[in-house]
């Protein structure tokens, strides 16, 4: 703060008026300058933290694409298979909800027919 006291300064010689107006015009410089070095130095510190916030910003944008894309991969599959085609879950509708007339009643003779059909060679 500046000296706020009442100077009478007709009393001042010139050679002191002179170093005194010296004194406050190098005191003004002074505090222009901090003022400038201050101003250059917040601006380095607050360019130095946009950055910061910049880049983790760009951490978590990559963050919630990785999380998006693992989303829409989970979204896509059907407990790791894909999801089959309305044909497919059509005829998986209709063979669940069809009723079996085969009754099968020697599994052996069964198996030889299937292995017939299949083409495979039966044992003898």
């Amino acid at each position: 703060m500046p000296n706020t006291t009442n100077k009478d300064y007709t009393k001042y010689s010139q050679r002191q008026l002179f170093n005194l107006i010296h004194q406050l015009e190098r005191k003004i410089k002074k505090m222009q300058n901090d003022r400038a070095s201050f101003k250059e130095k917040m601006a380095k510190e607050l360019e130095k933290r946009d950055q910061n916030f910049k880049d983790k910003i760009d951490a978590l944008n990559e963050l919630l694409q990785k999380i998006s894309q693992a989303f829409d991969d989970k979204r896509d599959c059907c407990l790791g298979y894909e999801i089959p085609n309305i044909q497919t879950q059509q005829a998986m509708r209709d063979a669940l909800n069809k009723e079996t007339d085969l009754i099968v009643e020697d599994f052996s003779s069964y198996s030889d027919e299937r292995k017939r059909a299949l083409g495979v060679e039966t044992q003898p």
